[in-house]
């Protein structure tokens, strides 16, 4: 339980600190990956179960919420079989 607190206190941590254009920067971001994936025909847990992540940090990336690192950005576009650029085209 308390794990789970600290992340949650990440989380709003980071949105009190970014301001509307960053906020909607990462909701396109996770929209794009979450476009992708459904379109290629993967559930969020066929992904987390192969790049090894837990579906909750999947979920929060894909609605914006989480600043995704570029290595699990990398790791994502593998899985889905996609180039990492198709996550960024708005």
């Amino acid at each position: 339980m308390i794990y789970h607190n600290l992340w949650l206190c990440f989380f709003i941590e980071i949105e009190l600190y970014m301001d509307e254009k960053e906020k909607k920067f990462l909701k396109m971001i996770g929209q794009n990956i979450a476009k992708n994936r459904k379109a290629m025909g993967f559930s969020q847990l066929d992904i987390c179960s192969i790049i090894r992540m837990e579906k909750s940090n999947l979920s929060s990336i894909e609605n914006g919420r989480q600043n995704v690192t570029s290595l699990t950005l990398l790791k994502i576009s593998k899985a889905i079989g996609v180039e990492v650029s198709s996550f960024f085209q708005e």
